[in-house]
């Protein structure tokens, strides 16, 4: 996992900033809840998704290099895919962030999207090859 290269600081900002970013759409789906637990799980940061009232520039200021600013957009993808919708409302919100942290590159971005969305597929692609080798 490329978070694995962030401080713990900025492993709490990107938790945060995807607990928030669930909550977008105002639905957090199943699949959304558990990626948060196993990050949460991982990195030993406290589950707690009332993020309500996140300092959203306080904790972007945390995200003090480019490596970083990346893996968050990546996280926050991912976290957007999980629930099979990466919807209006998330991309607004991804973008919104991406614009916070100097990162409104649109092509860079849509890299970005389309490295998230490799791994599904990378992923979904090995599950159907394994299905049914009883």
């Amino acid at each position: 996992m490329f978070a694995d290269q962030l401080t713990q600081e900025q492993r709490q900002v990107v938790f945060d900033l995807a607990a928030n970013l669930a909550a977008a759409d105002n639905d957090v789906s199943e699949e959304e809840i558990q990626y948060l637990k196993d990050f949460s799980d991982a990195y030993g940061i406290e589950f707690d998704l009332d993020k309500a009232d996140l300092d959203i520039n306080n904790a972007l200021s945390l995200m003090d290099t480019k490596k970083a600013r990346v893996i968050t957009l990546q996280e926050l993808i991912k976290l957007s895919y999980k629930d099979g919708h990466y919807g209006r409302e998330e991309q607004e919100k991804v973008l919104l962030l991406a614009q916070k942290m100097g990162l409104n590159n649109t092509d860079f971005l849509m890299r970005i999207e389309n490295w998230v969305r490799q791994g599904f597929d990378w992923v979904y692609e090995g599950e159907q090859m394994l299905e049914g080798d009883d």
